[in-house]
């Protein structure tokens, strides 16, 4: 599934950080991809792009990620979204 969001109009006054790409790997667990969207917008960020790719015999599942954020809350993702259930690891993508 990709999912690919169109950009906001600027906000005056709203300073962005970076975009940030991200890569998850995840359990099994079906409702992890529900859980990440779910911390991310509560906690302020933009999803601009999404791509997930469930596990197989071969690899585990894919969570892949583009976000904004205010620049204040921008170095708390990869902690925030560890502690979610069913996220395995969180690496940055250059």
């Amino acid at each position: 599934m990709t999912a690919i969001a169109v950009d906001p109009a600027p906000v005056r006054g709203h300073s962005y950080a970076r975009r940030r790409r991200l890569s998850l790997t995840t359990t099994t667990d079906r409702d992890v991809l529900l859980r990440v969207l779910t911390l991310l917008r509560r906690r302020g960020f933009d999803v601009v792009c999404v791509d997930y790719q469930a596990a197989d015999l071969h690899r585990p599942a894919v969570l892949s990620l583009t976000v904004e954020s205010a620049a204040r809350t921008a170095h708390r993702v990869e902690a925030w979204l560890t502690n979610i259930v069913g996220v395995v690891s969180v690496d940055e993508l250059r």
